[in-house]
C-alpha cells in the first residue's frame, strides 16, 4: 500500500559547486576545460585544427582559457553552468560524460567566472557568475551579448582566484598536460599553448628488447555490457629503471586521454601473490593500456583522474592486466642483479604481436615462463600464481592442487610414478569438466540430475565442454588418446608402460586446458 503525502522540490543546491573545491588543483581543473574543448571540437565535426590557449597571468592573478573548437550555440549556453547537463551522447567516443567537470573546475579555480562564446558567425554571448550567484538559491542566469570575438571561439576568464598561481608550478603543469594529451598532440590537428609555449607530447613507450622478454602488443575487442570496446595493450621492460621517480606500472588511456600514470595498485597485480609490492627491482615494467569506445563504458571517475576499478570495463581486463604485469615484473626481478648486461644493451628489436580477436578471462596471452629460483618450491609458486583466481572460483583449488600432487609424485623413488600421475591427471581433467559445467556456464544450465547423466559418458562430456571452450585443433584427439590409455590401465591390462614423454605431453595438455577453462597459471 502507498498513499501520496506530498511532492517535494528536488532541485539541487548550488552548494554542490563549493563542496568540490578541495578536490581540484590547477592541473586537474585546467584539464577539465581542455577536455571540454576537445569534446566541443569533436561534436562540431573537427572541421579545422584545434588550438587551446592557456594564459596564466602571475602578476594580475588571472587565468584565461580559449579555444577554437566551434563555439557554443546561444540556445545551449545553459550547459556551461547547469550540473549534469551535456550534449555528449553516452555511446560516443568522447571524454566528457557526466556534465559536471568544467562547471566544477571553474568554480574550484576562481570566485568570478566569465564565459564568452561565438558559434559560427552568430553574435558573441556571455555568461558570468560568481560566489554571490552560487550563494543565491535562484538558478536563473542572464545571457548577455558581448563584444565580438573570433568565430567558433570560446573564452573562459577566471579572476579572484581561490589559490595563488606562480611560475614555479609551470614546469609541472607543462609535464602534466604533455602526458595527459600526448595522443592528441601527436596528431597534426591539435595543439595546446601555455603562456605561448607549445606543449610537447610526453610518451612512455621506451622499450628494451632482451631475448624472450621483448615487448608484446595485444589489440582487439572486449565485450562490456553487450557493447564492444577496442583495446590496445603494449607491455615490456623499459630502457632504464626509475625507482626514484616511480615511472613504472600501468598507464591507462581512455578515448586517447591519459587517466592514470604509473599506477601501482593491488588491483592491477601489485600484491604479494602476483607481481609483488612496488619495489626498485621491478621498476622496468610498463604496461600501456588504451581503450576506445562509448564514454559511459570507460573505467574512469567523474574527474577522469583515477581508474574506476569497479567499472565493468576494468573488470573485463583486470585478470589479463594482472597476468601481464606479473609476468614482466618477475622478468625484471629475475634479472635485477645485472640489468646493465641482461636488459639495457638490447636497444632495438621487434615488438611481438599477439593476436587476440576477442579478449576473455581465459585468452592466451603468450606469457613467457620465468626461471624459478632454487629456493622457490613448486607448490608455493603454483599456489601464489592462482590465489586470486581461487578466491573468485573456489572450485579450481582441487584442479591446480592435483598438478602439485603430480609434481610431488614425480620426485618419489618409485617405479610406477608415471602410472599414478596419469591416473591423477585424467581424473582431475574429468572432475574439471564437471566443475566447469556446474560453475562456469549460465545458471541452471546443468542441474544436478542432468549433470549426473552427462558425467556417465565421457564422450558426451567432451561434446558439452566443446560448446563453451574453443581449444586448439588437435586437443580432443590427444585427450581421447590419453583417456583410452587410462582405460587400458584401469580395465584391460595388469601393467601398462607410461613413458616420461607421454606424461609430459599429457601434463602440458591438461595445464593448457585448465588455463583455457578457468584462467589458471602454471608458469614457474
Amino acid at each position: 500500500m502507498k498513499n501520496r503525502i506530498q511532492d517535494i522540490d528536488a532541485t539541487p543546491s548550488k552548494r554542490i559547486y563549493l563542496s568540490i573545491i578541495s578536490d581540484y588543483d590547477l592541473s586537474l581543473a585546467l584539464c577539465e576545460l581542455i577536455d571540454n574543448a576537445i569534446d566541443s571540437w569533436t561534436y562540431n565535426g573537427q572541421v579545422k585544427a584545434l588550438e587551446v590557449k592557456v594564459i596564466l597571468n602571475y602578476q594580475q592573478q588571472t587565468i584565461e582559457v580559449s579555444d577554437n573548437s566551434g563555439g557554443i550555440p546561444e540556445s545551449e549556453m545553459k550547459l556551461v553552468i547547469s550540473p549534469g547537463e551535456s550534449r555528449n551522447e553516452i555511446d560516443t567516443e568522447v571524454i566528457g560524460l557526466f556534465g559536471v567537470g568544467s562547471k566544477r573546475a571553474v568554480v574550484a579555480l576562481a570566485q568570478q567566472i566569465k564565459i564568452y562564446s561565438r558559434y559560427k558567425n552568430n553574435r558573441t554571448t556571455l555568461v558570468e557568475f560568481d560566489d554571490n550567484w552560487i550563494a543565491d538559491p535562484d538558478w536563473n542566469i542572464t545571457i548577455y551579448e558581448a563584444d565580438t570575438i573570433a568565430q567558433n571561439t570560446t573564452i573562459i576568464e577566471l579572476t579572484k582566484l581561490r589559490d595563488p598561481i606562480n611560475s614555479e608550478n609551470e614546469k609541472r603543469l607543462i609535464n602534466h598536460l604533455g602526458a595527459t594529451y600526448s595522443q592528441f598532440i601527436s596528431k597534426s590537428n591539435f595543439s595546446i599553448l601555455l603562456n605561448s609555449k607549445v606543449i610537447e607530447p610526453i610518451v612512455f613507450e621506451s622499450w628494451s628488447f632482451p631475448p624472450n622478454f621483448e615487448p608484446k602488443h595485444y589489440e582487439g575487442k572486449v565485450s562490456v555490457d553487450n557493447k564492444e570496446i577496442n583495446f590496445d595493450i603494449i607491455a615490456g621492460l623499459t630502457k632504464q629503471g626509475d625507482p626514484a621517480g616511480g615511472e613504472y606500472g600501468l598507464y591507462l588511456y581512455c578515448n586517447d586521454r591519459l587517466i592514470s600514470r604509473a599506477h601501482k595498485g593491488y588491483e592491477v597485480g601489485y600484491k604479494t601473490s602476483m607481481a609483488g609490492q612496488p619495489h626498485p627491482s621491478i621498476s622496468l615494467v610498463r604496461v600501456i593500456v588504451r581503450l576506445n569506445g562509448g564514454s559511459q563504458l570507460m573505467p574512469w571517475n567523474s574527474s577522469k583522474s583515477e581508474i574506476n576499478t569497479k567499472s565493468h570495463a576494468f573488470k573485463a581486463l583486470e585478470n589479463q592486466i594482472m597476468q601481464i604485469i606479473t609476468n614482466y615484473s618477475r622478468a625484471s626481478r629475475s634479472m635485477a642483479d645485472d640489468w646493465a648486461t641482461k636488459v639495457f644493451p638490447y636497444k632495438t628489436g621487434d615488438i611481438k604481436q599477439v593476436k587476440v580477436a576477442e579478449l576473455t578471462q581465459n585468452s592466451d596471452l603468450h606469457l613467457v615462463p620465468i626461471p624459478r629460483k632454487a629456493n622457490q618450491k613448486y607448490i608455493d609458486v603454483i599456489k601464489r600464481n592462482n590465489k586470486s583466481v581461487a578466491t573468485k572460483k573456489p572450485w579450481v583449488k582441487g584442479t591446480y592442487e592435483a598438478l602439485i600432487a603430480v609434481e610431488e609424485v614425480s620426485k618419489l623413488n618409485i617405479e610406477q610414478n608415471n602410472r599414478i600421475s596419469l591416473l591423477i591427471l585424467d581424473s582431475t581433467l574429468e572432475i574439471a569438466f564437471k566443475d566447469y559445467l556446474a560453475n562456469e556456464t549460465p545458471a541452471n544450465t546443468y542441474a544436478a540430475g542432468r549433470l549426473a547423466t552427462i558425467m556417465g559418458n565421457r564422450a558426451t562430456v567432451h561434446n558439452e565442454i566443446a560448446q563453451y571452450v574453443r581449444f586448439k585443433k588437435d586437443t580432443w584427439t590427444r585427450v581421447n588418446y590419453y583417456y583410452n590409455l587410462r582405460c587400458e590401465l584401469v580395465h584391460k591390462r595388469v601393467a601398462v608402460t607410461i613413458t616420461d614423454e607421454d606424461l609430459k605431453i599429457y601434463r602440458d595438455l591438461c595445464e593448457y586446458m585448465f588455463k583455457k577453462m578457468f584462467g589458471l597459471n602454471f608458469q614457474v
